[in-house]
């Protein structure tokens, strides 16, 4: 079981001494009120607890209860863990109680940093859930400040009743250093361009690993198997993935290829020798680059349109819309996220921006601000597309994904 320090705290293991005070605190007015299933009556009882807590904690499914104990004089303030919570179909819950005579001075926040570090660095957790009663408003504040994003009221067993919690959840999107991360100080933005030209070496196989070539296969698989000499466009084509998937379609068609960083086009012409005569690349922004006029069949990108804002995704199926061919078609592999962690992206995007000197032009800084596939579908329909239908959203090599097409109506 960890020791885990913070400037103020230690969260450690129970041990049989803290009996006393464990029952002291359950009993405390504001913990009794909202815990009133861990009001502990004697030491006897809180032994026991003890006792349960350790089995629990020495079992393989994640769970973790630790004392909170305050560094300058030692004494127990509390409790904090994480366990799976059944009501939640087993997503595993933050759960911490300060005791009355030690609230309002932060020691709550402090050990949830901590705790959230251990679960996401240590623990191999990619969420956490939280439910609060709407009333609580002490843990629902920590809860905030831990950056957990509000989800909807739940009924859940209380005391023997259903009642109302409010329900929040918080993906891990970043890694933490240390059990004192500040949220605002976690990312450091890179240009756009530079942040994948440094990376463009190792991009394939960072985004192929662990199945990731699904969605670029899946891309692939969704265009109609022709001879013809389609013109095609790749927005973001980066290195090319997901060229030798369209070709096995569409074995004779030219595919214009659109990236901003230099690096990434290089190893696309590196990793396709014979293919020379097929593309063309164009060293730019797709946001800024002169998109012909009625000039391609067909327009793909993969992993690359959740880097804008939703009016910037406008303005770019826009241009994408004039570029194709009445009737043609765009078609579209990417990060897709539920509305909870669409909200988490969007606040971590303010977050990382409010400190930089000025602010960021559209498609500066390398920043994921992925959107919900309906807000997708709602953006490429307010850009004129028609239809728009989901052709795949069970991609999950680095997360969550979708592919969706686009069509441009004939007149």
């Amino acid at each position: 079981m960890p020791k885990i320090e913070t400037q103020r705290l230690i969260l450690r293991p129970f041990v049989a001494a803290d009996a006393e005070a464990v029952s002291h605190n359950s009993k405390q007015s504001a913990v009794a009120h909202f815990l009133p299933d861990m009001i502990l009556q004697t030491a006897g009882d809180a032994l026991t607890w003890i006792s349960w807590i350790k089995t629990r904690c020495n079992l393989h499914e994640p769970f973790m209860a630790l004392a909170i104990q305050r560094k300058e004089d030692s004494k127990l303030l509390g409790f904090i863990g994480v366990a799976p919570k059944e009501e939640l179909d087993s997503e595993i819950e933050i759960c911490f109680s300060i005791a009355d005579e030690y609230q309002n001075n932060g020691y709550a926040t402090e050990a949830g940093k901590a705790m959230v570090w251990w679960a996401f660095e240590k623990a191999g957790q990619e969420v956490l859930s939280a439910t609060v009663k709407p009333e609580n408003n002490a843990s629902r504040h920590v809860i905030e400040k831990l950056g957990f994003i509000y989800g909807d009221t739940r009924k859940l067993l209380y005391n023997g009743n259903d009642c109302a919690f409010d329900y929040f959840r918080l993906y891990h999107t970043d890694y933490l250093p240390g059990p004192e991360w500040d949220a605002k100080m976690i990312y450091r933005p890179e240009p756009m361009g530079a942040f994948f030209d440094v990376r463009a070496e190792g991009y394939n196989e960072k985004m192929l690993s662990g199945g990731g070539d699904a969605g670029y296969m899946k891309l692939g698989s969704f265009l109609p198997k022709t001879g013809d000499r389609l013109s095609i466009l790749d927005v973001g084509c980066g290195t090319g993935i997901e060229l030798d998937h369209i070709w096995d379609h569409a074995p004779n068609a030219h595919i214009t290829c659109v990236d901003l960083s230099r690096g990434m086009l290089d190893l696309l012409l590196r990793d396709h020798p014979g293919s020379q005569g097929r593309i063309t690349t164009v060293e730019a922004s797709y946001l800024d680059w002169e998109y012909p006029a009625e000039a391609f069949d067909l327009v793909v990108s993969s992993a690359t349109m959740h880097h804008w804002w939703p009016e910037e995704k406008v303005a770019i199926y826009r241009k994408i819309l004039g570029c194709l061919k009445p009737g043609g078609g765009y078609i579209e592999n990417d990060f897709i996220v539920d509305a909870m962690l669409a909200e988490q992206y969007h606040r971590r995007y303010v977050s990382i921006t409010s400190h930089l000197p000025n602010k960021p032009k559209p498609g500066e800084y390398h920043i994921d601000i992925p959107c919900t596939v309906d807000t997708q579908i709602q953006l490429l329909r307010a850009a004129g597309f028609s239809p728009v239908e989901v052709l795949d959203e069970d991609i999950k090599p680095r997360g969550s994904g979708a592919i969706l097409k686009a069509r441009k109506p004939s007149c």
